[in-house]
């Protein structure tokens, strides 16, 4: 079994995946309809309901469930599970963006993760003072999970890929591996070495359909906007 696919198969087992869907399909749904330029709203205000509803609503979604901590990190929802760091960014471009467009040198809290996930060597014990008594013990192989999404301003339709961040400073794929979770997206999904990667199996819970990043279409116009980068 390859790295994501434990991680896909560790994090669904402890109920992390399928109430982290919805949660993102909801959000965004929510936001959409809600969104009333007529009253001043406007892509930076949706933006920002989308990425702050994620934050807190996740943090109250997992509360209690065992074996799960999600708390609030640098402005940003943070789960940790079974040893994974599960962390979410948008794609910049909205829906039509390529999951390989997402960058991680934005801030040091995005680039740690990637950089940890890369380096040769891992300590196989972890850091009672960052995990819970509960998360000690063996630390997954590249432990650092990243949902990336974006979402349709107009429809509320959402886009997110499950992936393993890698240090591409030095160039290739931001992604060692990373597989299409919810929606259809634009662009196909690359593997890190260039080739195409087939859809991950489908996920519990899963239906086809900032900083934040979403595609804003206009309601009187119907032209598309990328919003920049919130958080």
């Amino acid at each position: 079994m390859d790295h994501l696919s434990e991680a896909v198969a560790t994090l669904g087992k402890n109920g992390v995946l399928t109430p982290l869907a919805d949660l993102v399909r909801q959000v965004y749904r929510r936001a959409a309809d809600r969104h009333e330029p007529d009253l001043g709203d406007d892509a930076m205000s949706f933006g920002t309901t989308v990425w702050r509803n994620l934050t807190n609503l996740g943090v109250a979604q997992f509360a209690g469930l065992a074996g799960v901590d999600a708390r609030i990190e640098d402005n940003s929802l943070e789960i940790l599970c079974a040893g994974y760091i599960v962390r979410l960014y948008s794609l910049q471009g909205g829906t039509g963006a390529s999951v390989e467009s997402i960058r991680w040198e934005g801030s040091e809290a995005r680039l740690g993760g990637a950089v940890e996930n890369s380096r040769g060597g891992q300590l196989a014990l972890d850091d009672e003072g960052q995990f819970p008594e509960a998360f000690t013990g063996v630390v997954p192989r590249r432990r650092h999970v990243r949902v990336a999404h974006a979402g349709d301003l107009d429809t509320g339709e959402a886009v997110a890929y499950l992936g393993l961040p890698r240090d591409n400073r030095d160039g290739g794929s931001p992604w060692f591996e990373v597989q299409l979770w919810i929606g259809q997206p634009a662009h196909p999904v690359l593997t890190a070495t260039g080739g195409p990667a087939a859809r991950g199996p489908v996920l519990p819970g899963e239906v086809p359909i900032p900083e934040l990043d979403v595609l804003v279409r206009s309601k009187r116009r119907g032209d598309g906007v990328p919003l920049s980068a919130l958080a």
